[in-house]
């Protein structure tokens, strides 16, 4: 695994992190804290656990009693659907019950999706800073791809952005980590891997509409088919490895929960790209072959 600091002069993080969110796979505490152990027995120390599950938070603070807790980069993440508007009572309960729940002490990060940020008043975000100031929260960041976003790094309202980015990832989301970055905000990259592109061509093709036989050995020049054509790479890998040579990252996200896929990808840390994938790479972002995967980007 390798490690970069979250942020000027922050906390070393691994440069893979995991997302944990309630999932009927874990149903019970002990079963998360496998995840957490298992994970950190690859070289994760970062964690981005999502509010709003109880198995989550116990299997977290199972954890936490065998580990330095300074060692761990520690995220909550607030989702707004369905909250009415985050005052600072709001917050405050919130966040003390999951500081309580998680047996965290602190919290590395509290992340606020577009939907959440939204919600916030200013008395909630005053009780932010005394967070910060009290040692109980020691990062703010918000997380999506939307204006709201965009507003929220034009006017360094928080401390870290939490972004998508994939191999193909537009322009606009790629100006908004550059933005973010020279704002010296701390960036993170989540959906990393799209789904799409990580099924067989074949499959993909057949989807589209566009299976067809064809002889020509130039017919896979400017598509992603590269993705399954590399040697010794699958398709996930290559499409982590990309996110990690962007250098404005502090961590790429992931969502498995598997622990063979969390051992393999953790991997992809201390291996370059084969020569030549991101030329590929550039090829088919601006081939005109296939329209719909940049436009759901």
């Amino acid at each position: 695994m390798r490690y970069r600091p979250f942020g000027v002069a922050g906390k070393a993080v691994s440069a893979v992190s995991l997302t944990l969110s309630e999932t009927a796979a874990v149903p019970t505490a002990q079963a998360w804290r496998g995840v957490l152990f298992g994970a950190m027995e690859c070289g994760i120390n970062a964690f981005d656990v999502v509010a709003g599950c109880e198995p989550l938070a116990r299997g977290v603070a199972e954890a936490l009693q065998a580990v330095d807790r300074d060692l761990l980069f520690l995220g909550w993440r607030l989702r707004g659907e369905g909250l009415p508007a985050l005052d600072a009572d709001a917050l405050g309960q919130a966040v003390r019950q999951a500081l309580a729940a998680t047996s965290a002490g602190y919290f590395d990060l509290v992340t606020f999706d577009e939907a959440s940020a939204e919600l916030l008043t200013p008395d909630a975000e005053a009780l932010l800073a005394e967070l910060k100031g009290a040692g109980l929260v020691l990062h703010t960041a918000i997380r999506g791809d939307g204006p709201l976003t965009d507003a929220a790094v034009r006017e360094s309202r928080f401390d870290a952005l939490a972004s998508p980015f994939s191999l193909v990832s537009d322009g606009r989301i790629r100006r908004r980590v550059k933005d973010a970055a020279q704002a010296d905000m701390a960036v993170i990259a989540y959906d990393a891997i799209p789904a799409d592109l990580c099924r067989p061509p074949q499959q993909r093709m057949k989807a589209a509409g566009l299976l067809r036989r064809s002889v020509d050995p130039l017919a896979g020049v400017g598509t992603y088919n590269f993705l399954h054509e590399t040697r010794g790479w699958a398709a996930e890998e290559l499409c982590l490895g990309y996110a990690l040579t962007e250098p404005a990252f502090a961590t790429v996200q992931i969502d498995t929960l598997s622990a063979a896929a969390i051992e393999r990808l953790s991997g992809v840390t201390e291996r370059d790209l084969p020569t030549g994938v991101t030329a590929q790479i550039e090829m088919a972002r601006f081939c005109p072959t296939e329209p719909e995967t940049r436009r759901r980007a």
